[in-house]
């Protein structure tokens, strides 16, 4: 079956939430390549950008500093438009301020969120010289992180719009589910979009349902949310006692590069929560890809499926010490499911969802979480990417990474998988 797109219209709503026409835009795509063509009206594109400059600047007025909500903020032009429509005035004021004569008045470097009140009473007079130079510079300063902003949601906007448009082909029987299914994955791919199987706080505190491979810049430069008494940053030291604070991903990245490490269990609690696993599954989104191929989808499988995962994944006492006492345990594992170990009364699940399980097997507990589904290592097949954790029932030792599993057949057990770059303890 063949479709060549799907019209759709939509009310577009100015940013005072005003009705002003209506626009249309068109998914086109051909079945096998997914190819997906947007045209989009330009008062989306506008309300992205007010958007984008709003979060940018801290979702506050650049003139008063007062918090502002998205429905209250207005965009404000540090040098009002009026100006370019004298060409002497227009060159003046350019040559005080030291412009080119490139400057885009409509541009980000001249946009700034403003509540009412402040707009109102700068309307189209000029600010004072000083002035005006310093707000141009906070504008010219964060263009780039609007224009990075701007490209993910609209990203993001296509990726709905698609949604949409697929559901009314869906009602009126233009396509199948499974269609609809693969072709919202070829955009997320084509759109370097992957959807998160559950909601790990990766960044900040932040629940994240969608992450982009295009965020990993942002993702590794933005600060991370730490404990009260690390308000200045985690300590981290090296073998001659240099002590460093970080406080973002590509902090931590690059002192641990130079031989830093944490100084007590706690550091490293928190090193690995906030920085390592966020780092881990970075590492794994930037190798993901849309798989061609899936042995855990149809039906699906995943943690709930224990007969399914092999028990080489619990925890067991000889990943903590060297005693030559617990040597051989992990061995003893191989070939088993974790199943095979419940049957015999070996190992008890303590918790089980579809993206969860917890495992108590002896004297350890083992927890795992999925996290992600993509093909990870470029073979074409579908992998699971997890959070895994595990450790002695008493005492205090954690150890924890992020864990690849794929399944290559639908006779297979689930195994591990190496991915480049990125360290399991699995």
């Amino acid at each position: 079956m063949a479709l060549n797109g799907i019209r759709c219209s939509t009310p577009a709503i100015d940013p005072h939430g005003h009705f002003r026409q209506t626009y249309s835009w068109t998914v086109s795509f051909a079945f096998w390549k997914a190819g997906l063509t947007y045209r989009n009206g330009r008062d989306t594109l506008k309300l992205i950008e007010r958007r984008a400059i709003w979060q940018v600047h801290g979702k506050r007025c650049a003139y008063c500093r007062d918090p502002l909500s998205f429905a209250e903020a207005e965009i404000d032009h540090v040098l009002p438009e009026s100006l370019a429509k004298n060409a002497d005035e227009w060159h003046r004021i350019r040559s005080e301020q030291g412009l080119t004569d490139d400057f885009d008045i409509d541009g980000f470097e001249n946009l700034l969120p403003s509540c009412r009140p402040c707009n109102s009473r700068k309307s189209g007079t000029p600010l004072a010289l000083g002035r005006t130079a310093i707000e141009l510079g906070v504008a010219g300063r964060a263009k780039p992180q609007v224009l990075a902003l701007v490209r993910r949601f609209i990203e993001h906007d296509k990726v709905d719009k698609l949604r949409i448009a697929l559901a009314s082909a869906l009602d009126s029987g233009k396509l199948s589910e499974r269609d609809v299914s693969r072709l919202i994955s070829q955009v997320r791919n084509d759109s370097g979009v992957f959807r998160l199987s559950s909601i790990p706080w990766l960044i900040q505190d932040q629940a994240i349902g969608e992450v982009s491979k295009t965020d990993v810049e942002r993702y590794l430069s933005e600060k991370v949310s730490l404990p009260l008494n690390m308000k200045d940053g985690l300590r981290l030291i090296s073998e001659d006692n240099t002590k460093v604070l970080v406080s973002s991903l590509g902090e931590f990245q690059d002192a641990i590069q130079k031989g830093f490490s944490t100084c007590s269990n706690f550091e490293r609690d928190v090193a690995y929560q906030r920085f390592e696993r966020p780092l881990a599954f970075l590492q794994v989104l930037k190798a993901a890809k849309f798989a061609e191929q899936s042995f855990m989808d149809d039906p699906r499988r995943g943690l709930s499926d224990i007969s399914l995962l092999p028990a080489t994944l619990l925890f067991v006492t000889e990943d903590m010490t060297s005693d030559e006492a617990f040597a051989g345990q992990r061995s003893r594992l191989d070939g088993k499911s974790i199943q095979d170990l419940v049957e015999n009364g070996e190992a008890t699940v303590k918790e089980v969802g579809s993206e969860m399980l917890a495992v108590q097997y002896d004297h350890g507990r083992t927890f795992m979480f999925e996290m992600m589904r993509a093909d990870v290592n470029a073979d074409g097949i579908e992998d699971m990417v997890i959070h895994w954790g595990g450790g002695p029932i008493r005492g205090t030792y954690r150890t924890a990474s992020v864990v690849v599993l794929t399944r290559r057949s639908q006779d297979e057990m689930f195994s591990c998988v190496s991915v480049e770059g990125l360290h399991s303890a699995r």
